[in-house]
């Protein structure tokens, strides 16, 4: 292996989806417990939710696996039948191929990698022939998944083998389907019964289909295993809590666990690894239940996870509410402060924090765009945003490689905008610590996504106010925003005896430039005009294109009129020199000095300083 190790540490990039699910945690907990051993680190890159084998769902939240950094990780292990998308899945092959890292494909097949596999067509063969040499049937039938999905085949051609070896012609209305979930399922089971189709043992291709079965043969006052047998296949944690327990076949996460991890150490580059399922007889075929689960212990964990996961998601919505309506992001950490949230940090880009950036354009940003850190729990001083290296992948990087335990990474995104990421680093592979991370990822994206959303609106308001009150062709105020900003100087200046300096531009021989030259020539010289007043005067101005060619400039003071009018002079001078205009570009002004005591109506001193900017042009004609 080639890559340079992470502070003396190897490290392993595991992709999956669903870490809150028991197999995967069973697997993220046996590969720690296998690898830690032999000087490995594992990271896991997460995603919430699977995208059912649809490639074209690819969402903003899979940009996780692109936070690889492959130049530190000895292998890739992915989870294929967990991210159900082979385009992911591809990419992240190709990405570790291409920097010589090894790529490990658990439950899933392609060319040229280690592959660990369960051998599901041995192991579904256990059940159906356990159920056919020892309970011997006379009527089986098959309760397949999807028609076509290539499982579910592969079930229906090992049921039609095992029956026909038993001298059971198979027949195609042996075989209804369920789609391996519950309401397809019921559906199939209904239009049995209603054509008395009564089958003396139904083999499911899975347990949820099995303990949907088992539940409604009963309710339609059947025996099981009496009347009807019924098996699963999975061996999921349910089938030793219904009545009777449920026959199945266990395709244990942990033994593909120990593959993977073997194939790491031995630092295996491709080949295939079978894992074969082991048939657990029990109760629904007619057998003794022979686990030895202690199932009122499990199920007490159980009800205590139930009551802490609904107590901890109340507690993140309240967070997630309390993050939107933050003013800045700055505000956020402090929000975040609390149990829930403990054991992780969150690093975002820094687009996020500009609030002069428009948050719904942040999508254009790359992986490897420079990061903020917004959050570690680890960090007990009040937070502010800081500039993070993402080299350094997490804060206290050293100390968590030390402690040993896994670093899962999930991607923060809103409105399919990737805004960071979030790293949980619990000091254990507790189920409860994981089964609330994607809730945890919600709650971020919809705590630090709505902040940021409402940025925008905000943003997007700001926008249309300025087009509202302002001159395209200048920038300057129109005359209506001006006289809304004008009411309010005045209203703050009223019952003072301030001095306001007022001035009126005009640009002189307007009708000649658009004559001669054409009215985009005109309307360059009437933003020459507008840019060297608002130029002349101070950043807090009040600047309006108050009609054609008129501008004007309100500015509290008592202002030298001589440096007014040098200023723009100079400005124009230098524009005349420079620009290679057909024609020059010059101004009349009118300059009044008032005092707010003595403004009663604003119309009157308009008027007033109008006729000073006409009385100019008029000597400069003469001359």
């Amino acid at each position: 292996m080639v890559s340079d190790m992470l502070n003396g540490y190897k490290v392993i990039a595991l992709c999956l989806s669903r870490i809150q699910d028991a197999t995967s945690i069973d697997f993220v907990s046996q590969l720690h417990d296998r690898l830690r051993e032999y000087g490995y680190r594992i990271f896991v890159f997460h995603i919430g939710t699977d995208s059912d084998w649809d490639e074209k769902n690819i969402d903003s939240s899979m940009r996780i696996f692109e936070r690889i950094d492959y130049s530190v990780v000895d292998a890739v292990i992915i989870m294929d039948e967990k991210i159900k998308n082979r385009t992911i899945s591809e990419q992240v092959i190709a990405n570790a191929k291409k920097a010589n890292v090894p790529a490990i494909i658990v439950d899933g097949y392609y060319d040229n990698c280690v592959n660990v596999q369960f051998d599901y067509k041995s192991g579904f063969e256990k059940v159906v022939e356990h159920v056919m040499n020892v309970h011997k049937p006379k009527r089986p039938h098959m309760l397949a998944g999807i028609k076509g999905n290539k499982f579910s085949e592969e079930r229906i051609e090992v049921f039609r083998k095992v029956i026909e070896a038993h001298g059971i012609c198979f027949q195609e209305n042996m075989v209804s389907y369920g789609n391996f979930w519950a309401k397809p399922t019921l559906k199939a089971l209904k239009k049995l019964w209603e054509a008395e189709v009564i089958p003396d043992a139904i083999i499911c291709a899975n347990d949820n289909m099995a303990i949907n079965t088992v539940a409604f043969w009963q309710q339609h006052g059947y025996r099981v295993p009496e009347d009807i047998i019924v098996t699963g296949f999975d061996g999921i944690e349910e089938v030793h809590m219904t009545e009777p327990r449920i026959t199945t076949a266990s395709c244990d996460y942990r033994m593909l666990a120990d593959m993977a991890a073997e194939a790491v150490i031995a630092e295996v580059k491709e080949g295939d690894f079978w894992v074969m399922p082991a048939l657990m007889k029990s109760e629904s075929c007619g057998c003794m239940y022979l686990s030895k689960l202690n199932i009122l212990n499990d199920f007490n964990k159980l009800n205590s996870r139930f009551y802490r996961y609904y107590d901890d998601n109340r507690i993140l919505t309240q967070i997630a509410e309390s993050m939107q309506l933050c003013q800045s992001l700055e505000e956020v950490p402090d929000r975040m402060k609390n149990r829930v949230m403990g054991h992780m940090c969150c690093v975002l880009n820094q687009w996020c924090a500009d609030a002069s950036i428009n948050p719904m354009q942040g999508k254009e940003s790359g992986i490897t765009d420079k990061k903020y850190l917004l959050y570690d729990a680890g960090i007990t001083a009040s937070h502010s945003l800081e500039e993070f290296d993402v080299k350094k992948v997490v804060p206290r990087l050293e100390m968590l490689l030390e402690q040993g335990y896994p670093l899962i990474f999930a991607e923060i995104d809103f409105m399919s905008v990737s805004f960071g990421y979030a790293c949980f680093y619990y000091q254990s592979c507790d189920h409860t610590d994981y089964m609330m991370i994607p809730h945890v990822v919600t709650a971020l994206n919809n705590g630090i996504g709505g902040l940021l959303n409402r940025r925008h609106q905000k943003y997007l308001t700001t926008q249309i106010e300025h087009v509202y009150k302002h001159d395209a062709l200048t920038g300057l105020y129109n005359r209506l925003g001006f006289m809304q900003e004008c009411e309010k100087q005045l209203i703050r200046l009223k019952g003072s005896n301030t001095s306001v300096t007022v001035v009126m531009a005009d640009l002189d021989g307007l009708k000649r430039i658009n004559d001669d030259y054409g009215h985009t020539a005109g309307d360059d010289a009437i933003r020459t005009v507008a840019d060297a007043l608002k130029n002349s005067c101070p950043k807090d101005a009040l600047c309006v294109r108050f009609g054609g060619d008129e501008m004007l400039a309100v500015m509290e003071g008592m202002y030298d009129e001589e440096g007014i009018r040098a200023k723009i002079s100079s400005f124009l001078a230098e524009y005349n020199e420079t620009s290679n205009r057909p024609y020059t570009v010059a101004t009349s002004l009118g300059i009044l000095h008032v005092q707010t005591k003595d403004i009663v109506h604003l119309e009157d001193v308009l008027k007033k300083v109008d006729e000073l900017m006409y009385a100019d042009k008029a000597k400069r004609k003469h001359r």
